[in-house]
């Protein structure tokens, strides 16, 4: 059975950060609207904070693995919900992008990941360090903030 390291539940935050970082930039590329251009030019920028904050994370975890009563379901449970973000996935964004007719979807679909990126650092939390738990509390915070921002451009 294979189941996550420290480092790998990292590699997979950064991923899920990359993607998100890429994903706002083509959403603002491609709407007309100054507000949510705006609006999804700020998020790009804030995920690229983020990608940051877990890369200095990252040397940290590279020997950890996480202590765990059942490994083989949290390895499932972890795997189900990174498989099931589009952030974690390094195709499908540009097809994401096509299928958006406008401010409505993009808002809603860019809600949808950001709740889906807060279920998923919120359940990795039990699996890290006690130290680093701080890091990942203000990362959910900041994407909480995310999630705001997109609910009050609606």
């Amino acid at each position: 059975m294979i189941y996550f390291s420290g480092s790998e539940i990292i590699e997979v935050a950064i991923q899920i950060e990359r993607n998100g970082l890429s994903f706002y930039r083509s959403l603002a590329e491609s709407l007309d609207q100054k507000d949510v251009k705006d609006l999804f030019t700020c998020l790009a920028a804030e995920e690229e904070e983020h990608i940051k904050s877990f890369q200095a994370l990252y040397d940290s975890f590279k020997e950890y693995k996480p202590h765990t009563t059942d490994e083989e379901e949290s390895y499932a449970y972890i795997k189900s919900l990174s498989d099931r973000n589009v952030f974690t996935k390094k195709e499908g964004i540009d097809e994401i992008i096509e299928k958006i007719k406008g401010k409505e979807d993009a808002l809603n679909m860019a809600m949808g990941f950001e709740k889906d990126s807060i279920i998923f650092f919120t359940e990795i939390k039990d699996l890290i360090k006690v130290t680093d738990k701080v890091a990942i509390d203000e990362l959910i915070r900041q994407e909480r903030g995310h999630l705001r921002k997109l609910i009050h451009a609606v």
